[in-house]
């Protein structure tokens, strides 16, 4: 069964707000290909991945994919990458966090560069995932900027009930998206041991209290 078109289009929002370094493959919103920086044994560099959201997402984790010619401790023989996050998978995960969990993984643990035959290389394929990570901000800055000038030039429209239920409605929702994000990045920093014990309980407890203050609102 495909995934519905709604789930796709909240998980195409989230990567654009939260983890613009990705886009669609030619549009489709199932497959999704971007760069990360990643240190490697020739400095850090832009590694490529590509990402594929099966038919049964989000009840299965999506597939992940080293298009960098790379090795890794994460990476298998088909350069499929193995993580925590994708092993432990859980519905309430959202591919925006995939992506920051990728981001993370490549900027602590070092890859090595698999070298290929010597070939000229375009400059400008280089700068491109830069060229398109600054077109992909211009758009944001830009939509943003725009729903600020729509904002001022409602302060004399009065709105409906319905539609403040509606943008109360989402506040909330994107306030419980946060606490649980805080929540995912507190149990990597614990199971990593970068954080004590101590300071984990004190923060997941008081994320986990937050969270149902806010579900019980929703």
């Amino acid at each position: 069964m495909p995934i519905p078109d709604s789930v796709l289009a909240r998980e195409y929002s989230l990567v654009m707000e939260r983890a613009y370094a990705f886009e669609p493959k030619e549009g489709d919103l199932t497959t999704w290909k971007g760069f990360v920086p990643g240190i490697t044994n020739e400095g850090e560099i832009p590694l490529e991945f590509e990402i594929k959201l099966p038919d049964s997402y989000p009840s299965l984790p999506p597939v992940v994919q080293a298009i960098t010619p790379i090795t890794h401790p994460n990476l298998t023989n088909e350069n499929i990458l193995e993580m925590r996050m994708l092993a432990r998978w859980k519905e309430s995960y959202h591919l925006f966090q995939v992506i920051v969990e990728i981001m993370r993984l490549f900027s602590k643990v070092p890859a090595r560069i698999i070298k290929t035959e010597a070939k000229d290389v375009d400059p400008q394929m280089q700068l491109n995932p830069l060229i398109s990570q600054k077109e992909q901000l211009d758009v944001i800055l830009k939509q943003k900027n725009k729903e600020l000038e729509e904002i001022k030039a409602k302060k004399t429209t009065q709105i409906s009930t319905r539609s403040l239920q509606k943008e109360k409605l989402k506040h909330l929702e994107d306030e419980i998206l946060n606490v649980e994000s805080q929540i995912f990045a507190i149990e990597q920093q614990f199971e990593d041991y970068d954080i004590s014990s101590l300071e984990f309980a004190k923060k997941f407890y008081s994320l986990k209290k937050r969270l149902y203050l806010l579900e019980t609102q929703s």
